[in-house]
């Protein structure tokens, strides 16, 4: 008969704020509806600091009037972390 150990870890799931973690990256994605139905969906490009994509979304309504609904896309980091045996 072989004996065997076990040994059970409680995981968590939190923002990843080490300091070689990816930073937190915004984006704004434009909602506005072409004739066809289709969303437009022009995207600004992703950057950590969140006013560079405002600043795309009002060029880009400058450039089409009428596209006046947008999304916030957020990416931030997360990591699983093994806590103590239970």
């Amino acid at each position: 008969m072989t004996r065997r150990t076990f040994a059970f870890f409680d995981w968590r799931l939190r923002p990843d704020q080490d300091a070689d973690a990816p930073p937190t990256t915004y984006a704004f994605r434009c909602l506005t509806l072409n004739d066809d139905d289709t969303e437009c969906a022009a995207k600004s490009p992703a950057s950590d600091d969140p006013t560079e994509p405002q600043t795309w979304a009002f060029a880009h309504m400058r450039e089409f009037p009428e596209h006046t609904s947008y999304a916030e896309v957020t990416e931030r980091p997360w990591a699983m972390w093994r806590e103590g045996p239970t």
